[in-house]
């Protein structure tokens, strides 16, 4: 007997409590819906930030894989770790357009609703962006950073962009990717004002 293919709204609430299964021993843990990313050009469907940033793509049998290749050039510039969580329709071509340290995971349609099935491990993101990074912190947080370390003089009352620029050209990947984690937990509530 076949059952109906699962739509996104079905997977969902099936993803988030796969999630926060996993990082039950880690009570810091956030999971995000609808995060934009890169000035909002992306949304992730979910994703998870504690001691790394994780996203989550749901593709569907109901989806096409249109946006996903332009996803997955914005995710890999932010995530440590990234998930496809895709149908039996598109999983062979789905597969194909994440590179291989991405984690893939099948819908899979039962009588008593979606299962998950792992396909292939995640591995850790080679090579993040630390400017795609730095664009998730509103501009006080990014000049909040400067100050920190006296290098704020010169981009008070700047742009934004002039803001993140100096973040980037000052701080380490991994002191931007901390700080990012460390906003987005602590502005978990309030993300309908984020940048």
């Amino acid at each position: 007997m076949t059952h109906a293919a699962p739509s996104d709204a079905d997977v969902r609430p099936i993803l988030r409590a796969r999630v926060r299964r996993a990082h039950a021993r880690q009570p810091d843990t956030v999971v995000l819906d609808e995060l934009g990313l890169c000035r909002g050009s992306v949304r992730v469907d979910l994703a998870a930030v504690n001691g790394i940033f994780h996203g989550y793509e749901i593709k569907s049998d109901r989806d096409t894989l249109r946006r996903l290749k332009n996803q997955v050039a914005v995710y890999n510039q932010v995530f440590d770790r990234a998930t496809l969580v895709v149908g039996e329709r598109h999983l062979d071509e789905a597969t194909t357009m994440v590179p291989g340290w991405w984690e893939v995971v099948r819908i899979e349609a039962t009588a008593s609703g979606p299962s998950l099935k792992q396909v292939r491990r995640p591995k850790k993101n080679p090579s993040r962006d630390p400017r795609a990074l730095v664009e998730l912190l509103w501009a006080d947080e990014a000049l909040a950073l400067l100050e920190a370390r006296d290098l704020a003089r010169g981009v008070r009352g700047k742009p934004r962009r002039v803001v993140w620029d100096r973040v980037c050209e000052h701080l380490t990947l991994a002191e931007i990717a901390d700080a990012v984690r460390q906003h987005l937990k602590a502005t978990a509530g309030q993300r309908g004002s984020q940048p």
